[in-house]
């Protein structure tokens, strides 16, 4: 019992003669510099790389009797904003650079465009850059504030937002397909004044589309389009068996002549030219500038009369304006 108290009061004295001696061992500091050598290591380069990366006076640097250490805080600060190098064993490069800004082929992919194509956008855009240890890196706040000015390029997040969006309109061309007519005769439908007040309108990606239910109000509220342009154009072809049986009977048909079919909608070039008080070239140059459409079958060549009707109207409105 003697003995114990004893050990203890020995170990409470050797104690506190090595707190206060001036010989006791200290913790080893944290290192604040390393070796060209070690650098190369970190990294996995070879001589060459090394020495190149040390005279581009990336790192704070000393030199000691003849040897040259490299300041850590420096090394790794360095790291942080590049990604070209990447240590054997440790966190990926570049962790500041993409905090600030974005490479071109992130932009890209973010955007849903090719790499030539989102170069053009920062030319033409005036989109800041700044060129990072050689590669051209884009600041975050450059891009936003050219993102919010312009509605034409959607980020992959707004992209799948749109995607309700575009589930519940049409585009202008799908209009089109869908009435079996030309684009040209889409947007004089849309600007005719009989029909305007059918049709709502939204702008996704900076494209103007139309309401799925406003089209369906149109549809239903006039007679002169519908969505089956089969039936149509199957009368287009009947008719044409009906001319060549006609042909082989009678051999009325000549080299540029043509006849009228009395057809409710189709007009010949020749009844379209009278109607509009112009050549047959000029019907064929209009149709050739997309303001209504030319079905051809064989030897017959016909013009939808409701596209040419409100080709002729639209026309006169713009002629008065």
């Amino acid at each position: 019992m003697i003995s114990e108290q004893m050990d203890a009061e020995f170990h409470e004295v050797a104690n506190e003669i090595a707190k206060n001696s001036p010989y006791q061992r200290k913790e080893s500091e944290e290192r604040t510099m390393m070796t060209v050598h070690e650098m190369g290591d970190l990294l996995g380069i070879k001589k060459t790389d090394r020495y190149w990366l040390l005279h581009k006076g990336f790192f704070k640097t000393k030199v000691v009797l003849g040897k040259t250490w490299i300041d850590i805080a420096s090394f790794e600060k360095w790291y942080a904003n590049q990604v070209k190098y990447k240590k054997i064993n440790g966190e990926e490069p570049g962790k500041e650079l993409k905090a600030w800004s974005y490479s071109p082929q992130e932009l890209a992919q973010e955007l849903g465009v090719t790499d030539s194509v989102l170069y053009d956008i920062l030319k033409r855009e005036n989109i800041e850059t700044v060129t990072v240890d050689y590669w051209k890196r884009i600041p975050k706040d450059s891009f936003d504030k050219w993102y919010v000015s312009q509605s034409r390029y959607r980020t992959r997040a707004d992209r799948e937002k749109d995607l309700a969006a575009e589930a519940a309109t049409i585009t202008m061309p799908e209009m089109a397909r869908l009435l079996g007519t030309t684009r040209s005769t889409v947007y004089s439908i849309l600007d005719n004044p009989n029909y305007k007040e059918f049709f709502d309108f939204v702008v996704i990606a900076d494209k103007k589309r139309i309401t799925k239910e406003s089209f369906q109000r149109f549809l239903d509220g006039q007679d002169r389009y519908h969505l089956d342009a089969r039936i149509e154009y199957s009368e287009v072809a009947a008719e044409e068996n009906m001319a060549l049986a006609d042909f082989r009977r009678k051999k009325l048909f000549k080299s540029g002549i043509r006849r009228g079919n009395g057809n409710k909608n189709y007009l010949t070039r020749a009844e379209a030219a009278m109607l509009a008080k112009v050549s047959k070239p000029t019907i064929d140059y209009w149709a050739n500038k997309g303001h209504y459409t030319i079905v051809k079958i064989g030897e017959l060549v016909r013009i939808p009369r409701a596209e040419f009707e409100d080709w002729l109207n639209y026309r006169e409105n713009i002629e008065e304006k």
